[in-house]
């Protein structure tokens, strides 16, 4: 199985902590899908710079196939990420500068190597989504990131197109997405933090709890560990609810420790772990 994760690669700073942490949407994935035993690839545009060679080294040590990762002058993206007393992470207006990822397409080469992958994970606001809609073919699954976009017109052509759209909001689009989901093909899922997720099929909704965790450290990479979890087991499984167990349990797992990777160190066998899970 092969999933390949297309947009960003960034470096994450923590004046709280004054530490750096790799990070980035598609470099999270493509790591928690190596941990559930995929073979995994990130594809996307990076600096020349310091942090260039961190990200780079990181997917290196975790497996992560970069041959189409492109090096360019110039600067990594990076963000700047304060926590709550909670661990809730917020990001510093201003503090986010996209560098060379900004300025970056996707070449013919690149859409060529990702034709062999099974699963397609990026977001909504990429540079390259519009022609990832084009492209994609009927024996991959998409999965996109709308993040927190209300841009509903977008969602209902895209799901002419992709198999999974993941949001990260609040209650008061509940109706909205349902009403979406029964009249386009496709899975709508609503991420709400502590208050869990819900997924939207057709007319079907289904419902999963946020599980306990004794201490949130940082929140950043939560949503991303969950969208891989779901999104690996519903291609394995075609069930719903349990996808929605798996994302619930990477997201409780992203939520102890900082930046959206260090805490896969913690566990390679992240599949083996979740079925022995007491919870």
């Amino acid at each position: 199985m092969k999933a390949v994760c297309f947009s960003v690669a960034a470096i994450d700073y923590f004046p709280q902590q004054d530490k750096y942490f790799v990070g980035g949407n598609s470099l999270n994935q493509a790591i928690c899908y190596r941990h559930l035993g995929f073979q995994s690839a990130f594809v996307g545009a990076i600096g020349n710079d310091d942090a260039g060679d961190q990200i780079a080294a990181l997917m290196r040590a975790e497996g992560v196939d970069i041959s189409c990762m492109h090096r360019l002058n110039g600067e990594s993206a990076r963000n700047k990420i304060i926590n709550d007393e909670f661990g809730e992470r917020y990001g510093i207006e201003g503090a986010w500068e996209g560098g060379v990822y900004e300025q970056f397409k996707l070449i013919e080469s690149d859409w060529d190597f990702m034709n062999a992958f099974n699963i397609w994970s990026t977001h909504a606001n990429s540079p390259c989504y519009a022609e990832a809609l084009k492209r994609k073919n009927n024996q991959q699954l998409m999965s996109v990131d709308f993040l927190d976009l209300r841009d509903f017109e977008l969602l209902e052509r895209s799901l002419k197109v992709i198999d999974i759209a993941f949001f990260g909001g609040t209650a008061d689009i509940l109706e909205d997405l349902a009403r979406i989901a029964k009249n386009n093909p496709g899975i709508i899922v609503l991420t709400l933090g502590s208050a869990g997720s819900i997924a939207f099929e057709g007319d079907k909704i289904y419902q999963q709890a946020a599980l306990p965790v004794e201490k949130v450290i940082d929140t950043t990479g939560c949503g991303d560990a969950f969208q891989a979890g779901f999104t690996a087991y519903y291609y394995e499984t075609r069930d719903i609810p349990a996808a929605l167990f798996a994302g619930a349990w990477l997201g409780r797992k992203a939520a102890t420790g900082f930046g959206g990777t260090s805490w896969t160190s913690k566990s390679n066998h992240l599949i083996l772990d979740m079925k022995t899970d007491p919870v």
